[in-house]
């Protein structure tokens, strides 16, 4: 689960739950209403934080979904994988190591 704090009153003001494994990389939308996560069960999952939800689940790795970056503008989002691809809009790119 993904837990939102309020650090100036200490407390949690939401909680998030989806993930069917531990959640390994989040990042937040350039304007904050959203944000996204990837998780070792290989999904990524987009949040609405004002209608406290999930709203889309990309599938397309195979392994642990490790980072995760929205672009500047927010409509893209970028993810590394295990498995050693990047997925970007929707299209695979290998990385050679």
């Amino acid at each position: 689960a993904l837990k939102i704090w309020d650090l100036e009153a200490a407390k949690i003001v939401r909680t998030l739950t989806g993930h069917k494994a531990s959640i390994r990389s989040i990042d937040f939308h350039p304007y904050g209403d959203f944000l996204t996560s990837g998780s070792l069960d290989t999904s990524i999952r987009l949040w609405d934080i004002r209608r406290k939800g999930c709203i889309f689940t990309y599938k397309g790795h195979k392994q642990t979904v490790n980072s995760l970056k929205f672009s500047p503008d927010g409509q893209w989002i970028a993810s590394g994988g295990e498995e050693g691809i990047v997925k970007v809009g929707g299209t695979y790119h290998p990385i050679t190591l």
